[in-house]
């Protein structure tokens, strides 16, 4: 390979370099190794302008670099330290691909910066690049002091993911719902740190969110009173239905274990197809054969169901409410809704579990969200909701995975931002 060839590979200019023939050869752990020598007629100082200094000393310097098929590579540089003859400065010329002081290169820097755009941990990147974990931190915080939020968009979801920090438990996600992107992650999603975070916004753009979707969860109910006033407030169906499908699980435990024996056919399949209890029971699953080796016979799977179901009134009942709960799609408008939900909680109400009870409550609490959540729809016909906060939270889950955790917030927020915001963006975050 002719050595200007070999340069321009590594992001190196020939002109600062000795032309002569270079001959590798391999270290004990490895590295692949180049010894290059510096030019010695550039003697301009950049002091005074001089041009004839001459030769202080000599001194080597290794970097660290990589073959595009990944091999590591030191280049070892024979540098020439001058000394001006007018001013008495001393000065080595700089060479193109290189920082002063440093052991890796421009080139190593850039292909780094660029992984950290991939769903890949600091370690793994580290490994490929034959660096040790900390410099890739380093080189991150350098690289990314600071990470933009994206605008509030017209459909704000807010939801919460698991994050201990010494403050909290769970830090808020805020996304757009059209585009299904990361907005922002907060910190915490206690009140005041929400609070704190949109007091920040200005008055136009929280005033142009024109639906706000979430969970149950009261504190958001709070912040969107105080700060999108004029947003209609959008319950996640997925958690109005999933706080009854709580109840039912747990009132399945306790029909098998307290009305049924250790050898009960009830008891067995109660176990084994506990999923069929919180689904929507339509024609398909109704019809399925279930084969009973202990009564040597096929029942459909409703048959057995019913059996079960009957064994508890509460959970008759609350299965009862669950499937009605699964119909919300007949409501055709928000006064419709609202009659079907008061329906739904007289149901549980009259159960007289106060587990079922307390589920009432907070529907009775929630009901005009829920019927907004039920008939209110966007520009393509479907209904709002979390469905796309909840698919954005697995790949967060998966990024904090892939790294074991993250104990610095801000350097996770921004490795999330990357990767789930900026990385389809051709702007990125410039």
């Amino acid at each position: 390979m002719y050595l200007n060839t070999f340069l321009y590979q590594f992001g190196l200019d020939p002109d600062n370099f000795e032309n002569e023939l270079v001959e590798p050869f391999e270290s004990d752990d490895g590295f692949i190794i180049y010894n290059l020598r510096q030019r010695i007629d550039e003697r301009i100082c950049p002091e005074c302008g001089c041009l004839n200094a001459e030769i202080n000393n000599y001194y080597w310097t290794e970097t660290n670099f990589t073959t595009n098929e990944g091999n590591p590579v030191v280049i070892r540089i024979k540098k020439t330290r001058f000394k001006c003859r007018e001013c008495g400065k001393t000065f080595t010329p700089k060479i193109k691909g290189v920082e002063r002081y440093s052991k890796i290169s421009k080139q190593i820097e850039t292909f780094v910066i660029n992984e950290f755009y991939k769903q890949k941990s600091f370690s793994i990147i580290a490994k490929d690049y034959h660096l040790s974990t900390m410099q890739v931190m380093k080189m991150f915080d350098k690289a990314f002091p600071f990470i933009p939020r994206g605008t509030l968009p017209s459909a704000l979801c807010i939801d919460e993911i698991g994050f201990k920090t010494f403050d909290g438990s769970y830090a808020a996600i805020l996304y757009d719902h059209d585009k299904k992107v990361v907005i922002d992650i907060i910190r915490n999603r206690q009140c005041d740190y929400l609070r704190d975070y949109f007091i920040r916004c200005s008055f136009k753009e929280r005033s142009n969110v024109k639906y706000f979707i979430s969970d149950l969860y009261k504190g958001y109910a709070a912040i969107k009173e105080e700060f999108f006033p004029n947003a209609i407030h959008i319950a996640d169906m997925f958690h109005v239905i999933r706080l009854l499908r709580i109840e039912i699980s747990r009132l399945r435990v306790i029909t098998y274990k307290q009305f049924t024996d250790e050898e009960d056919v009830e008891r067995f399949f109660m176990k084994q197809h506990w999923d069929y209890f919180e689904r929507y029971l339509n024609k398909e699953l109704a019809d399925k054969p279930y084969f009973c080796r202990k009564e040597n016979f096929e029942y459909t799977t409703w048959h057995m169901m019913e059996r079960c179901l009957k064994l508890n009134m509460d959970f008759w009942d609350a299965y009862s409410c669950l499937q009605d709960f699964y119909e919300y799609w007949r409501c055709r408008s928000f006064e419709q809704a609202i009659l079907w939900i008061e329906k739904v909680i007289r149901q549980l109400k009259r159960t007289e579990n106060e587990n079922l009870v307390r589920a009432a409550k907070t529907y009775d609490k929630w009901k005009n969200e829920i019927a907004n959540a039920i008939t209110v729809k966007n520009y393509d016909g479907r209904r709002y909701s979390n469905g796309p906060a909840e698919g954005l939270n697995n790949a967060i889950k998966t990024i904090i995975k892939d790294a074991n955790g993250y104990r610095n917030f801000e350097r996770f927020r921004k490795r999330a931002l990357l990767i789930l915001r900026y990385r389809k963006d051709p702007s990125r975050n410039a």
